[in-house]
């Protein structure tokens, strides 16, 4: 057979002497019409013809695009994995995932959306965030499929993949008080991510629970500390942990964000934890190799990303989902201790 040549289901029936029929039914795993002996003689073909199945093609017949557009703020460690976990369960469907990223500026999200809007994806998963309301709401009034991950909008009957942002922040600054803190600051990118106001809504119930009085002057927001994360950081909290020393423990929305206030700390000539402590969020994998090792708040990223798509399969199919909480886990690291004296 020509190597150059294409195969078709017309060849694999040719080869197999069975019907086109009966190619196309072991093919699209409709188990009619067949019996295993067929199955496997069939499937033996396939591999050996090289056999691809023509996704457009049949995207035609069946007026689908078998693409699914992943909707993001911005392209990090946190949304690769996620990312991972849409592929892993799309590639089983032969989905394939076009990945859009706004940059946290609206107007490259309007673009991005009328394009995912114009090449007809069959579905959207959008991220923990959209700047603009007016964009999901042309996703809506296209009826294109949607699940959000982390239940961002809050309107009954929204599709969604999500865990308790605000309960796993209260466990994580429950922790620093059982561990003496009183005195505790919290680091946020922005409140214009939801996300991260639940967070701090967590940060105020421990205080709350513990009858410690909340400090607004200790809730520290930056927006720009979701741009050049590293450099924007470390600056950041240099300056506000040197203002603010009465503060002996942070907690902080991001764990990049946190890996820059460890080396903040350090060229100021304070120890983790012994002078400062502090918590990120987020458990990417380089909190594990860092030193200190940081103390984190772990989200199932790839399960977030594998549940989202396979959500979104249902509702594209028409089937009945339900909406999914997943477990985050507060991991103790080393940058996390005991409330040195000076701070009592």
């Amino acid at each position: 057979m020509d190597k150059n040549k294409v195969t078709t289901i017309k060849d694999i029936a040719k080869y197999t002497g069975f019907s086109i029929a009966t190619v196309s039914n072991v093919i699209n795993k409709k188990e009619i019409f067949y019996s295993e002996d067929t199955y496997k003689k069939i499937i033996k073909a396939i591999k050996k013809l090289n056999y691809y199945p023509n996704i457009i093609a049949r995207g035609l017949v069946k007026r689908k695009t078998n693409s699914i557009a992943f909707l993001i703020p911005l392209i990090t460690d946190f949304f690769s994995k996620v990312l991972i976990g849409i592929q892993e369960s799309a590639n089983v469907s032969e989905y394939s995932i076009s990945l859009y990223s706004s940059q946290y500026n609206t107007d490259k999200e309007e673009k991005n959306v009328k394009s995912i809007i114009s090449n007809k994806a069959d579905g959207v998963i959008l991220s923990s965030t959209i700047l603009d309301d007016n964009n999901l709401k042309r996703i809506e009034e296209k009826k294109i499929p949607y699940v959000l991950i982390e239940d961002f909008k809050k309107v009954k009957g929204t599709n969604y993949v999500t865990v308790d942002n605000r309960i796993i922040s209260k466990k994580a600054v429950n922790y620093l008080i059982e561990l003496g803190h009183k005195k505790i600051g919290v680091i946020g990118e922005t409140l214009k991510i939801p996300t991260i106001s639940e967070r701090i809504k967590g940060y105020k119930d421990a205080l709350f629970d513990n009858k410690i009085k909340f400090n607004k002057s200790n809730v520290f927001i930056n927006d720009s500390l979701h741009e050049e994360f590293f450099e924007n950081g470390y600056e950041y909290t240099k300056g506000l942990i040197k203002e603010n020393p009465e503060i002996t423990a942070y907690f902080i929305t991001s764990d990049i964000i946190a890996i820059s206030a460890l080396r903040a700390i350090k060229d100021l000539g304070l120890k983790v934890p012994e002078d400062i402590s502090i918590i990120g969020f987020d458990g990417l994998e380089v909190s594990k190799f860092i030193y200190p090792k940081l103390t984190t708040v772990s989200l199932p990223r790839y399960e977030m990303g594998y549940e989202a798509m396979n959500m979104l399969l249902k509702i594209i199919d028409k089937k009945a989902t339900n909406n999914i909480k997943l477990e985050a886990k507060l991991i103790i690291g080393e940058s996390t201790g005991k409330v040195r004296k000076s701070g009592n």
